[in-house]
């Protein structure tokens, strides 16, 4: 398993990548936060969650790793949900061609910058209009937001975001 994780995981950025480009860099590390689900519906929840990001593909790319976990309310058991995002950069569209992957979901989108927004779009079809956004990037803290569309983009609808982020380790090897 060390051939695999040194094949994949990198310590610096590819110059494929311009600097103008690396919009994902400044998250490179790991990053505890509290989860807000299901804004405004009756499975709206609360958990707290891990986010580690870290170059990989000689540099190439960026994955990530999400987790969180909550008590099950039936079984009183902590149960805990995976995702994954891989970031690949595309030197040809000068954005990134992103896939997304948990438990019962697989998504691809896009991500470009939008002012000091990294906006990250659906292209999969899945019955409505999704954006990621990242904003309000720091050193040690972000925001993320997850927003939806069901009228071809006139009104957009909160439906998650991350709140309480703080850097837990500034790299992740």
């Amino acid at each position: 398993m060390n051939r695999f994780a040194n094949a994949l995981i990198a310590n610096t950025k590819h110059n494929i990548i311009p600097e103008e480009f690396d919009y994902f860099g400044p998250l490179i590390g790991e990053w505890s936060f509290k989860w807000h689900d299901n804004i405004g519906d009756k499975h709206e929840s609360f958990t707290d969650g891990t986010w580690t990001f870290s170059r990989i593909l000689e540099g190439r790319a960026v994955q990530d790793t999400f987790v969180t976990s909550k008590k099950n309310p039936e079984t009183n058991e902590l149960e805990k949900e995976y995702g994954t995002t891989i970031r690949i950069y595309n030197p040809l569209h000068r954005n990134w061609d992103i896939f997304y992957g948990c438990t019962g979901e697989a998504v691809q989108l896009v991500a470009e910058k939008e002012n000091d927004q990294i906006v990250i779009t659906c292209v999969t079809p899945i019955g409505f209009q999704m954006k990621w956004v990242f904003f309000d990037i720091q050193e040690d803290t972000f925001k993320w937001k997850n927003i939806r569309s069901t009228d071809h983009g006139k009104t957009w609808v909160l439906k998650a975001r991350v709140e309480d982020v703080h850097r837990i380790t500034a790299v992740s090897i």
